[in-house]
């Protein structure tokens, strides 16, 4: 990993720690854990997918996303005391040495960052049954957040996940985004 990619990283996870915190620094603690598995998670699995089937994989901020992010969470903080969370803040951007586009491949890449989200998510919300007090609240706002993110990335508009699962495979789109919708019916 680059230190330019390391940045990115960085700078998109303070981002989203700001949105889910609502902006409060105290919440801060509370809220790291289940941002830092729910997106960093969530992009390192697009990333090892891609290199598994041999593509050269980063993750790259979009500025214009961050902005986009924060503008909005500010303004619905404001108005309603919520910080509406815009979570479109980068991507694994992948590239092929042949640049031929296997919608097969690129599904399961896409596929691989909620499927990540999931397995978190469904984790720490087993655990957090058998956790009280501080731990326990981690747990179930880390299930929380990772499933939300899941629900929220698969949804078919470009260019979130599910846009390339469906067009790789409706079948598999239609199962994860029903299960990560159930689970967030759970939560």
């Amino acid at each position: 990993m680059n230190p330019r990619e390391v940045e990115d990283l960085l700078v998109s996870f303070l981002t989203l720690l700001l949105l889910f915190s609502n902006f409060e620094i105290r919440s801060m603690p509370l809220v790291a854990p289940a941002v830092l598995t729910a997106f960093v998670f969530h992009e390192l699995a697009h990333r090892w997918a891609a290199e598994r089937y041999g593509y050269r994989a980063f993750y790259q901020r979009w500025d214009t996303g961050i902005a986009i992010a924060l503008l909005l969470g500010l303004i619905t903080k404001l108005l309603t005391g919520n910080a509406w969370i815009f979570a479109a803040l980068g991507a694994v951007h992948i590239s092929a040495p042949y640049m031929l586009a296997d919608r097969e491949a690129f599904g399961k890449i896409a596929l691989a960052g909620p499927l990540a989200n999931v397995v978190v998510g469904v984790a720490a919300l087993v655990s957090s049954h058998f956790a009280s007090g501080l731990l326990g609240d981690i747990l179930s706002l880390t299930a929380e957040v990772n499933l939300w993110v899941a629900f929220f990335n698969l949804w078919p508009i470009p260019p979130l996940d599910g846009y390339k699962v469906l067009r790789w495979s409706p079948a598999y789109w239609a199962i994860s985004v029903g299960v990560a919708y159930s689970l967030n019916l759970i939560v």
